[in-house]
């Protein structure tokens, strides 16, 4: 993005640019009619549209190109970073996530095999008039492998096949089946309610934390199988686009579970036994009650 006050008229102006092959350089993105409204010195140093076409943003600065700053981006995929520890790894999600904006990432275990999977809202309809709507996606879910990888799934499979603009995004279970439930919000159309009927029931955790944070928000939680620990849970005030998940917690599991660890702010920790309930009460006294 080149930027600057190009005409010396006290107004900043913008020139959207991405990299052109054939010319080996930066080209200006917007077409020549509609940038011109913005820059008319362009109508005089261009004369057909062809002419544009064909010009890097050198020459479509020209003497003003001193004037211009530069901003430059690598990529716009969406992205997941990946926590290694010491650094964070980006994995670029699959093709099917970079076809239409994405709003509100839900991460969640929706089919209740123990990996934490995404939900995505999609598409954005206030486009520039001269471009077209962004309405490639429905709703996207990724399934995730546990090893950082996701996969995306079909509307047809996921049975999520939402076409309009879609903005906020909450998973919980509300008819408490042990199965995570999302409800997903539109931009001037009817907010969908979608009943996970598929998934493998998971454990239900319901957090008691300490006065002036009754919900527990920031602490962490984890599944163990004896000495192995399945994936990471944080409690978010706060999931995505204006969207806020149920404060009970779905964790899937593929084997029985032992016990649950809770991590609370401030860094105590608590410990409850599982054993063969759906649902376990974590305090932050470290007492527990299962049901």
């Amino acid at each position: 993005m080149y930027y600057g006050d190009i005409l010396d008229r006290g107004v900043v102006s913008i020139i959207e640019a991405e990299w052109d092959r054939v010319m080996n350089a930066f080209a200006p993105r917007r077409r020549f009619d509609v940038l011109g409204r913005d820059l008319p010195v362009l109508q005089e140093r261009f004369r057909s549209h062809r002419a544009f076409s064909e010009a890097a943003i050198s020459a479509v600065l020209g003497p003003q190109s001193s004037v211009a700053r530069k901003l430059e981006v690598s990529t716009l995929a969406s992205t997941v970073f990946l926590n290694r520890g010491d650094y964070f790894e980006a994995v670029t999600l699959p093709a099917e996530a970079q076809w239409s904006p994405a709003f509100s990432p839900v991460v969640v275990d929706f089919d209740g095999d123990g990996h934490e999977d995404i939900f995505l809202s999609q598409n954005f309809f206030a486009t520039e008039p001269e471009a077209p709507r962004l309405d490639a996606g429905r709703g996207l879910l990724l399934r995730g492998d546990g090893t950082g990888k996701f996969a995306a799934v079909p509307g047809q499979e996921s049975g999520i096949e939402i076409y309009g603009e879609q903005r906020g995004a909450a998973a919980a279970d509300y008819d408490d089946d042990g199965r995570v439930d999302l409800v997903v919000t539109q931009n001037g159309a009817a907010t969908r309610l979608l009943h996970n009927v598929g998934a493998k029931p998971g454990l239900r955790v319901r957090l008691n934390g300490p006065t002036g944070n009754p919900g527990g928000i920031g602490a962490v939680t984890r599944l163990k199988f004896g000495s192995r620990s399945g994936p990471v849970r944080e409690i978010h005030s706060g999931s995505g686009y204006w969207s806020q998940d149920g404060a009970i917690q779905v964790l899937g599991f593929a084997e029985r579970p032992t016990t649950i660890t809770v991590r609370w702010p401030g860094g105590e920790k608590s410990e409850a036994t599982v054993g063969t309930a759906n649902e376990v009460t974590v305090n932050h006294s470290a007492s527990q009650r299962q049901r």
